[in-house]
């Protein structure tokens, strides 16, 4: 069950990042201390940390939703498809 409420505090982190710009926000500015009230674990915090898809993916996040970590680092800010939906 653990990793089943792990993975749904993963994907709810991504969907704030991809619907909550002021989650964005913080999370470009802090991305510790916006990661922090999600209960992730080190494997996923680190994931983040380190910006990869491919990994988040492997721990549980949705395939679309593992991309919105790339919003984090600014060549992808300005591009249009993160301005979507």
């Amino acid at each position: 069950m653990e990793a089943l409420m792990s993975s749904y505090e993963l994907n709810r982190f991504l969907f704030d990042l991809k619907m909550n710009p002021a989650a964005l926000k913080g999370a470009v500015a802090d991305l510790e201390g916006a990661m922090s009230p999600y209960g992730l674990g080190d494997e996923e915090k680190k994931a983040l940390r380190e910006g990869d898809p491919r990994r988040l993916r492997q721990l549980g996040a949705h395939g679309m939703l593992a991309l919105y970590i790339l919003r984090l680092h600014s060549e992808f800010q300005s591009n249009i498809y993160w301005q979507q939906k």
